[in-house]
């Protein structure tokens, strides 16, 4: 099986408090995602303040460096929408039939900063994307209930973020994606169940 996995970071002002935790759970879901043998993995990092940063774009798993506090930088707003619409473009791009996708959106905010897409956008593309059946959406952020029937995602792919316990977040995410990539399945609507 052949996965590829997008995780889409909140890097605005807010998560500065949070920030060793971020860096050393994304480093820890590396770490664990690499593990899984029997599935053929490659990843792109997305991270969004009141910009958007693509880091990495379609990378062997393998080859993905490890994050660091030069590399994680907390400040600005959230530009969510304009992150996850650049993301999905971006897998979109590159995926190929037999392939299946997982985006990981996590944010300890709401959306304050995009300037080219909206929610209704963001609703939109979900729709499509989940219908195709080979797309996972999962969020952990503030407010999963209303985040997943505002953008019609499965509302078992959404949780709330951990302020307290940060690094909790990347290992969610991590469970996540191993979840789906552990399987057969081309999708999975009940990440969190």
């Amino acid at each position: 099986m052949k996965t590829l996995i997008a995780i889409i970071i909140d890097e605005s002002g807010s998560m500065s408090t949070k920030k060793a935790d971020t860096i050393g759970g994304y480093n820890n879901f590396l770490e664990e995602q690499r593990k899984l043998k029997d599935d053929e993995a490659r990843f792109y990092l997305i991270k969004f303040n009141t910009v958007v940063t693509i880091v990495h774009n379609n990378l062997p798993l393998n080859d993905v460096p490890l994050m660091d506090e030069n590399t994680y930088t907390p400040s600005g707003g959230t530009a969510l929408y304009d992150a996850i619409a650049e993301g999905v473009k971006l897998m979109d791009k590159n995926k190929k039939d037999d392939e299946r996708a997982i985006c990981v959106i996590i944010t300890d905010g709401e959306e304050n900063s995009s300037r080219e897409t909206t929610k209704e956008q963001i609703k939109d593309l979900i729709t499509t994307y989940e219908a195709k059946n080979d797309w996972t959406f999962v969020y952990i952020g503030e407010n999963p209930d209303r985040w997943a029937r505002e953008t019609n995602m499965s509302a078992r792919n959404a949780i709330a973020y951990c302020h307290k316990k940060g690094r909790k977040n990347l290992e969610l995410a991590s469970e996540a994606c191993y979840k789906i990539r552990s399987t057969k399945a081309m999708s999975s609507k009940d990440v969190f169940k």
